[in-house]
């Protein structure tokens, strides 16, 4: 009896060894295999394969009858709630829940998503190419053809979207139509933009405030700038989350504990170059970050109902 007893928990210490779980999320996130992966692995014996997606969410709804993904990392504060209500997510709190830092981290209170990170958008410009500092969201209006902006499918293209949406209200398609003469790509995402903008395709592109850590730390500081508009700044609340699928994998759930950890948050720092969700002593150069305290806000609600309209709208506006 006693030898059957240890037998059976050997065997269930063994359920997650030797596994693999897939995560989808985007391109910017790839780390999480590359860096992560090999902590996650280390702990747990699971191997993590991710598959950078930019427009994960109309991915997961045409795999929603089969799905593929174990994880979907990326999702923010707002469009979680397309993920919810179409049901391509499970609710699970993780066992390391306790150490987030603040309550208002905590994106949904049923746990439907995991908070990893966050950060504030910005527009980054090569201060070489543009002679000026820029100050305001009128100011991309002076620079013809060179604004790099990301596709409304893609994660930081929806933010700043609804970025241009609360500061702009109404008049936000108004805002855009003006704008146009000033875009030189609509990117497929954060990566590909900050790739071009990086060898020079563009002065200026639509992207993070904790850029400035990267070109700081590549000497770049009097070369390439950041700066959140006077119209207001926009908060940016990334998660994970478990695919609702048959069998939920347990390694997966321990990808959820796993993010919460100190280890983790660490290269959410380094690699993601957002902000801890948890109390965490912050770099020295994260002092190069601009920050503002007029925060434009969106109710999740009213643009979980919009979204879809909003995104259609502004990709005919871009296809102009």
């Amino acid at each position: 009896m006693k030898k059957t007893v240890l037998a059976g928990l050997f065997l269930m210490s063994l359920v997650s060894f030797g596994e693999e779980i897939v995560v989808y999320g985007p391109e910017s996130m790839k780390w999480i295999e590359s860096s992560a992966g090999v902590i996650f692995k280390e702990k747990t014996g699971t191997t993590i394969k991710y598959v950078p997606i930019d427009g994960v969410i109309p991915r997961m709804k045409l795999e929603k009858k089969n799905p593929k993904a174990d994880i979907i990392v990326g999702l923010t504060d707002i469009n979680y709630l397309e993920a919810k209500k179409d049901n391509l997510i499970k609710n699970y709190k993780p066992t390391t829940a306790g150490n987030i830092a603040k309550e208002e981290f905590i994106i949904d209170k049923e746990w439907s998503v995991t908070p990893i990170d966050y950060g504030m958008l910005a527009l980054n410009y090569n201060y070489e190419k543009t002679g000026s500092d820029l100050k305001t969201f009128e100011d991309l209006k002076k620079y013809p053809k060179e604004l790099l902006v990301q596709d409304p499918r893609s994660f930081t293209g929806e933010a700043f979207m609804l970025w241009t949406i609360g500061v702009y209200g109404e008049n936000w398609l108004m805002f855009w139509e003006s704008l146009k003469p000033s875009i030189l790509t609509v990117s497929s995402g954060w990566s590909d933009s900050f790739a071009k903008f990086s060898v020079g395709e563009g002065a200026i592109m639509s992207g993070y405030a904790s850029s400035s850590i990267y070109f700081y730390q590549d000497g770049n500081e009097n070369k390439y700038k950041s700066y959140i508009p006077e119209e207001g700044g926009y908060i940016y609340l990334e998660g994970a989350a478990l695919v609702n699928k048959k069998n939920i994998k347990k390694s997966a759930e321990e990808f959820l504990n796993f993010v919460l950890e100190p280890e983790f948050q660490k290269l959410a720092l380094e690699k993601n170059y957002m902000f801890p969700v948890i109390n965490y002593t912050l770099p020295e150069d994260y002092k190069y970050v601009p920050t503002t305290n007029k925060i434009v806000k969106l109710d999740a609600e009213y643009v979980n109902k919009n979204m879809e309209n909003w995104k259609k709208q502004l990709i005919e506006v871009l296809k102009k």
